[in-house]
Parts: structure tokens; sequence; C-alpha cells
């Protein structure tokens, strides 16, 4: 058999990152006069308006190409998703939409053109992919990157071909970056230049058919990357379909072999991810309350506000913005566009939800006083409700009740008062409700005029602050900036902190200017009590760091588990914390070790728990995948491990079964290994390379986090449940509806999430995810008139009937089983309240 070696060659970007004027006429008249050359193309979808604007022959003569779909065709569209964003930190709906939207904008231009190859030049995948891609119609997918983007790249593995299996058993057929397939450059592996020595080696080690990549960048001149050696150009789809065997060998890939990274800590980078998490959970909720109130009070939904959203949403989510954040000036650089797109995204989503509860509000005249407060999960939820009241003169406190006349724990923190009797003029009202699935419940405010007697959940005393509640006893040490020396769970009879002399959320990192680490430890605080019961306790305590000035408040709630942490830094000079490892600017493209690598150099939040034995778990879009590190350390490009938080990490004890879990409001990294505290990171300044070159930490910096110490692993605790109602928290609203409670959708089982609901016409989509290990069989019911119900894709295609049948108690009911970690939507047909 003649050995033969095969080459995708191609283009990526697009308008928002390269296509210069010409780029594609170049590039269309180099494919005249090479008619083997091939190419794929991974361009952003919005670049095809442009495109057909500015030069349409050039337009024209792509739709011709676009037109053949055969495995013999010159030109592939690969991908296809809206902004090309780095799949591992963002959450799994973003990465969905991603894809529907850019083959929706495809579609539109190039009709007859097939995108069915996952195929991209930077490392933009998630572990749940197998089945995202196989419900959107994708048939293969290509886990070889040779074109890194600094921001890394995938394990290798042994095989020409397997079967990628996501964390659901679903399995599609891919390519895989080869063990015999080098790191070059900390821009790209051996596969981008198909060298005789890397060729012959995977000969060598059993790959049949060794094939490299490299996607151009789109706006160089047009050139045939493999011209003058001995290879064949093909398409990603001619490769699978006519040259390589199908796969025989399965590899249940981790989100762990996503060997990705960034520079975790960095102000201008962290801001950025906590305002696309922000838009992100903003969305959902938006999405969801608008289907609510479009079923149950006739809303107009808003499809073209949610179509504006979602565009500026995914073009926040660009990789360019996270990998270049930092690069460009004015209103051209990438954090600045990427904080005005989730801005535009966040306010549509308020504007949204702000029409959607007005949709509830009784008509003008009503003498009574109320709250209606929401619940977008599918499961009723007990948890706390805030909300910015008025309240009329001589307010000293409120009573809340709900519609049967029970009174709800309550507590009011005044913002204002009258002048003439300093009472309450308006303030912060906090109460607990238990609020249906996917629906309502009204609560009647009453005020009074006398204050109501509680018992202090805080109390100070010199160098430390107890706060307890009906879960915890809590205790601070002031004199030593503020460290928890004390998390005793009443329920689980056990104490989280390991040992006191150290305690948890002290503040560390290696100051690079005072050559030595410095800790929060080493100064006291200044306490003030902000809020103390009954409901809810919060202490606010100043604080410094060498020349950093640090405010954390602390907050818990009475029956809830989490314990709520904002820290603001204040860096009031140009500060400089991590590895003082420095790099000559001429060798910031080359160098692989790098500052940013090493997480235990930064500013961080320490937790040293008493769980010595602990197994670490971290979520990502639609997985949950226990560690295989036995450390999280490194210091160089080519060693990559995954130290990611998306949105949560645990850390579990076998032995003792207790975990304590930690909530981030945007991407970073962490730190953790035998021996060391686990440790969340704050901050990082230093040298970053080619693209971040020097990277001060300087001005404001703020991070929320949560704390939940918990009994069972992390599946049986619920830690997947606290951290989506933390997300999506109670929606409240001045006004009482007709109807004093009302559920929508909801789930039997808690462990299924419903992660979206949309209107889609007439009908209603629900998107159920498994948010578990374990195949789970669940039922759902719906409140409403359906017309009819089917299993569907992502995009909504049918896939199966499913049987609806009357509720006991009225509405309808279906049944439906998912598998661990995987994903159903449902089309109900024809929804009338």
């Amino acid at each position: 058999m003649t050995k033969k070696a095969y080459f995708v060659d191609g283009y990526h970007g697009g308008v928002k990152g390269h296509m210069p004027l010409g780029s594609w006429a170049d590039v269309l008249s180099k494919m005249a006069h090479n008619p083997d050359w091939k190419i794929g193309l991974d361009i952003e979808p919005i670049s095809w308006e442009v495109l057909k604007r500015t030069d349409p022959k050039s337009y024209q003569t792509l739709h011709t190409y676009l037109k053949d779909n055969g495995s013999q065709a010159r030109v592939e569209m690969l991908a296809g998703s809206y902004a090309q964003p780095f799949g591992w930190v963002i959450g799994g709906e973003s990465n969905i939409r991603h894809l529907i939207r850019g083959k929706e904008i495809i579609r539109e231009h190039f009709p007859e053109a097939v995108v069915d190859t996952y195929a991209t030049q930077e490392p933009c995948w998630s572990s749940s992919f197998p089945q995202i891609l196989l419900s959107l119609g994708y048939k293969r997918a290509v886990l070889k990157n040779p074109g890194t983007a600094w921001g890394g790249y995938a394990a290798t593995n042994p095989h020409e071909i397997v079967l990628w299996v996501g964390p659901d058993g679903s399995a599609i057929p891919c390519v895989p970056r080869y063990e015999s397939e080098k790191l070059v450059n900390c821009w790209e592996t051996e596969a981008a230049h198909m060298e005789e020595d890397f060729v012959n080696r995977s000969f060598s080690l059993g790959i049949s058919h060794p094939i490299g990549s490299f996607l151009q960048d789109l706006g160089w001149p047009a050139q045939p990357k493999m011209e003058n050696k001995e290879v064949q150009y093909v398409t990603w789809r001619e490769y699978f379909e006519e040259i390589v065997d199908e796969p025989v060998h399965q590899w249940a890939f981790s989100q762990e072999d996503i060997r990705c990274t960034l520079p975790w800590g960095e102000g201008t980078l962290q801001k950025m991810a906590r305002e696309v998490r922000s838009a992100e959970n903003k969305m959902i909720q938006a999405e969801k309350l608008a289907v609510l109130a479009s079923v149950t009070r006739g809303l107009d939904y808003p499809d073209e506000k949610f179509r504006q959203a979602w565009d500026e949403l995914l073009l926040s989510q660009h990789h360019d913005a996270w990998i270049c954040a930092t690069t460009q000036i004015g209103r051209r650089n990438w954090a600045w566009q990427a904080g005005v797109q989730s801005w535009n995204a966040e306010t549509i989503s308020r504007d949204i939800i702000e029409t959607s509860m007005d949709a509830f509000r009784m008509e003008e005249g009503t003498d009574e006083a109320g709250i209606t407060v929401f619940n977008t999960s599918g499961m009723e939820r007990r948890d706390v409700v805030e909300i910015e009241i008025p309240t009329p003169v001589g307010t000293k406190a409120v009573r809340v009740t709900d519609q049967q006349g029970n009174e709800r724990l309550s507590q009011i923190v005044p913002s204002r008062h009258y002048q003439a009797d300093d009472s309450i003029n308006a303030g912060k009202l906090l109460f607990q409700a238990e609020v249906p699935a996917m629906g309502y419940r009204t609560f009647t405010i009453t005020p009074i005029t006398y204050p109501k007697r509680f018992t202090d959940m805080v109390q100070v005393t010199p160098n430390t602050v107890r706060i307890e509640t009906d879960i915890y006893e809590l205790e601070i040490d002031t004199a030593r900036g503020g460290v928890i020396t004390k998390v005793y769970d009443k329920g689980v009879k056990k104490e989280f902190v390991r040992d006191s002399a150290e305690g948890l959320n002290e503040y560390s990192g290696y100051f690079i200017t005072e050559e030595r680490w410095v800790s929060s430890t080493e100064s006291p605080v200044e306490v003030m009590v902000k809020e103390n019961g009954p409901l809810r306790a919060t202490v606010e305590m100043k604080g410094k760091m060498a020349n950093v000035d640090i405010i954390t408040t602390i907050s818990v709630i009475n029956s809830e588990k989490k314990i709520d942490v904002h820290v603001r830094l204040h860096y009031k000079e140009q500060t400089w914390i991590g590895d003082p490892w420095d790099i000559e600017p001429e060798n910031r493209r080359t160098e692989r070790r790098r500052s940013h690598h090493n997480d235990q150099y930064k500013l961080s939040a320490l937790f040293p728990v008493s769980l010595d034995n602990g197994k670490l778990y971290k979520n990502a879009a639609f997985d949950v995948t226990e560690s295989r590190n036995d450390h999280t350390h490194f210091t160089r490009w080519d060693e990559i491990k995954h130290t990611i938080l998306l949105h949560w990490l645990d850390v579990y004890d076998e032995q003792q079964d207790c975990g304590f879990a930690i909530f981030s409001d945007h991407t970073t990294g962490y730190s953790h290994a035998k021996g060391e505290p686990l440790a969340l990171t704050l901050g990082w300044g230093w040298e970053g390379g080619f693209w971040w070159g020097k990277c001060p930490l300087e001005g404001q910096k703020e991070i929320n986090y949560s704390l939940l110490p918990h009994c069972g692993r992390w599946d049986q605790a619920g830690v997947h449940q606290e951290y989506s109602s933390w997300a999506e928290p109670f929606v409240a609203m001045l006004g009482t509806p007709e109807l004093d409670t009302y559920s929508l959708i909801q789930v039997s089982d808690p462990a299924i999430e419903v992660t979206t609901l949309l209107r889609d016409g007439e009908d209603v989509l629900v998107r159920l995810f498994n948010t578990g290990p374990e195949r789970k069989t669940t039922h759902v019911r719906v409140n409403c008139e359906v017309g009819e119900a089917e299993k569907v894709e992502l995009d909504g295609k049918f896939k199966d009937s499913l049987v609806m049948q009357a509720g006991t108690d009225g509405g309808f009911e279906t049944e439906i089983t998912l598998a661990g970690f995987g994903l159903s939507t449902i089309r109900l047909c024809k929804v009338k309240e």
C-alpha cells in the first residue's frame, strides 16, 4: 500500500477578526490557478453579509462552490458557530446558541451548503459537544487545532480516528491530536507543517493516513500552505468519507483533556468574564419569564429583541475577546467591545424581564400592597426574596404574609428615612418564600409602626465576630485579616475549618515588588455589621494587604447553607502579584514558561478545609468531571493542566462523606494539591507573553463567590441545584396579579434542570438537563392547554412523539428518560393558558 499524507487547508476569521477587502478575491483567484487546492472555511457567519455588500463577485463564486456538498467538493463550510467561542469558558446553552444561530445565517446566504463537520482553528470545544453536535446534524468532529491561539490544545490519542464519547454516552467520529503530534510553537503543532519526520513518525506509530491542518488567517496573502510538499489536499468531509476507516476505538473524552488556559486573575479578563457571565444568566431568566407571561398573560413574545440580545452576547464570547482581551486601542479594544456587547445583551434582557412582569400587574385602582415573586427553575424552591420598596411615614418594620395569612420571616434594611420622625422611607426588603416551579406566588406587605424584636445573629467582641444561623456557627478573627476560624455545621455536627490557626478565606499572594509573600492575616480589619437578622446577617470588613485595600463582605441566611462572599480590591497603584518569571519582549512569542501559568503565586483565597482525602469535582458545560490531577501545578505552555472553574468546584472526602463547594460569578482558575489548601484565584499581574505583555493590577476589582459546606457527594448534596438557584435568584415585583400562585411547568426529579424555555410561534420548547451521572426518568407536568407534545432536536426539529396524559388534578403530564448528563428538548404544541 502506498503511504500518503493528507492536509486540510483553509481559512478562519471574519469581520470580527480579520477580513480585509480583497482577501476573498485573492483566495478564489488562487483556487482558479491551483485546481488541486481544497479549502475548509471556519468563518464568522456575520461576515457573509459584509462580503455580499462589498465584493458581490466573490460572494457569488463562493455560492457556486458551496452548492457542491459531495466528498470531492473543493470548499467545505466548517463548524459554523456564530462567534467561534472557547466552549470551555461559557455555559452550555451559549454553546448551543452559537451553533444554531451560526448555521441559521449560513443557510440564509448559502441555502445549499451543508455544515456537518465541526472543526476549528482554535481550541473551541467542551466535553459535552458530542451530544450537542449530533443533535444539530453534525456527522464528524476534529479535536486537532494546529493553530492553538495560545489558548491551548486537546490531549493526545494514539489512534488516527476515534469515537469521541461525551459524558452522556453520545459518540461522534473524530480525528484527535496524535500522540506523535508535538507542540512546535505556542501557536501551532506539527500538524500545521507536515514535515517528513512527523509524517514518518506517525506511520511508524500506526497512523495509516496521517493528516494535518491549518486554517490560515483570512487576510494573509493567499497561498496553499503545503505548496511543494508531498501531501494531498482534502476537505474533512472527504477524509472521513473516502480515506480513513470507520472508527472502532472509543475515547471517553474528559473536560480535563481540554488543556487550555488563560491568564486567570488578570484584571481586564476578570472584569470581562464577570460581565459575560452576568449577561448569560440574565438572558436565560428573561426567556423563561417571557414564556410564562406570553402563555398566561398574552404577552407578545419579543422574538426580535431576543435575537438582538443573543447576537450581542454571542459576540462578547468570541475567542479573540478572551485571548486578546487587552489588545487594540480605544473602541477597538477586544475587552471594551465585549463589555459593550454583554451590556447590550443584559440591558435588553432586563427590559424584557420588566415587560414580562408588567404583564402580571393588576389594573390600577387596587389598594392591596403586594409583591409577586417569580421562580424560573423547574422545581418548587424555598429561597430568600430581595426587593427595594417604598414605605409610608411611621414605618418601623414590615410584615410579609402569604395569601393564606401566614407570616413569613422577613427583615427590612433601611436605605432612607423620613426626617420628621426618623421612620423608614425606603429600604431593601428580605423575606423567605416558597414559590412553585416555573411560576409565581404573591405576598402582602403590611407596614408596622413599631420595631420588631429578635435575637441578633451577629455578636462582635474584641478580635472576634460570631455569626449564628439555624445551620451554622461561624467565627471570624478580625485581628488576623478577617479569616473564618470556625464553620460548624449543626446538622452534620462537623467543623469544616481544618485548623483555626489558619482559617478559611485568607488572601495570599507573591508581591513581586516587595519580593515576598503577603497575607491578609498580617493586618487587622475594621468591622461594620451591615445586616443583623432575623433573616440575614452581613458583615463588612476593611483591611489591607501591603498597599492594597480590601473590603470583604460575608453574608449568611437562616435556613440556607450557602455562605456568600464579596471581595472588593483597590489597587491604588500599579501592583504586581504572581510568579516573578519574566520574559524579554523579543521572546514573548516563543517562551513557553509564563508567569500566569503558576497559580500558586497568584493572589488567592485559601480554603484549608478539614477534608484530608478530598476528591475534586468541577462542572463544565453540561458535564461534571472528577479531576485526575494529583496537583494543578504547571509553569509551561506545553504542560497545561485543566485548572478552570467554570461555575463551581467541589472537594469531597469519601471517608467523611462531606464536601466543600465554591461557586464563582465568573470563569476563573484555581489551585489544588494534596497537602495544600484549595485556592480560588482572585488576582494576577505581571508578564503575560505575546498577547498580554506587562499586565499590572490597578484600580478597583470585584469578585463574588459562595461557599457551600455539605454532606454527601456533590450530586447527592444537590450542589448543582444550589448553584443554579444562586445564578437564577427569585425575581420580584411590587404588585399583585389576579391569581396568588401559579406553576407553568414542573419536573418531578430535582436532578433534572429546566435549562431553557423558549417560545416558537404557538409552541413552547422546554430544554431539560440531567445534572447527575445516573440515568433518570422524570415526569414533566404542564399546567396549560397543550395540543400535543414531541421530542425535538436542540434546534427544534422533530425527533419523536410524546404521550401527554391528563393529570389527576388538572394539567397534563408526560414522562422523559435522560441519560446521565443528557439533554432532552420537548416541543409543547399550540400552548394556551
